[in-house]
């Protein structure tokens, strides 16, 4: 049909990953707005009401302040996406609860596996991340980080929780 774009056909689900031809690449915005989407699918209901921002090559998701957030962060330089919980508030906040989730760190480990790490990123920021090496951003990619990730909103965001009250 003329003036349809077969890419941007949204009837049929994740079709948009598979039907690109292999060396024309899925734009990093469609498969990071794809991946916010399966993650909510994965949340029980009373977690599926975060909101989201897309800036370049990253997702942010969050349920009250913005600068604690959960990312996604697709580095194409390395073909890594990172995967974590991103604290990006003031000092004071931050360490807080980065030494809250350091003192539960062996129990993040264990639920979400050994390739967890904890770390102070900055002089003021902390995150709680993972790696997720990659070849091709696409529907498989989509399913694996949206499999890791709502697991760590599940663990992580009520462990926020219960410092921030």
């Amino acid at each position: 049909m003329p003036g349809t774009n077969p890419w941007r056909d949204n009837s049929s689900g994740l079709s948009w990953l598979k039907r690109k031809p292999r060396d024309d690449p899925v734009r990093v915005r469609d498969f990071l707005r794809h991946v916010v989407e399966a993650t909510r699918q994965r949340l029980p209901p009373e977690w599926q009401a975060f909101q989201h921002r897309l800036r370049f090559t990253l997702a942010q998701l969050y349920y009250a302040d913005p600068r604690i957030h959960f990312e996604v962060w697709v580095q194409g330089k390395n073909s890594r996406v990172e995967v974590g919980l991103h604290l990006e508030a003031d000092k004071a906040t931050n360490d807080r609860l980065l030494s809250h989730l350091a003192s539960r760190f062996i129990e993040i480990q264990a639920e979400l596996g050994p390739q967890m790490e904890l770390e102070q990123w900055t002089r003021t920021w902390g995150r709680v991340h993972q790696t997720v090496p990659y070849t091709r951003l696409d529907e498989e990619l989509v399913q694996a980080v949206a499999d890791r990730l709502a697991p760590m909103i599940l663990l992580l965001a009520p462990m926020l929780e219960e410092i921030e009250g």
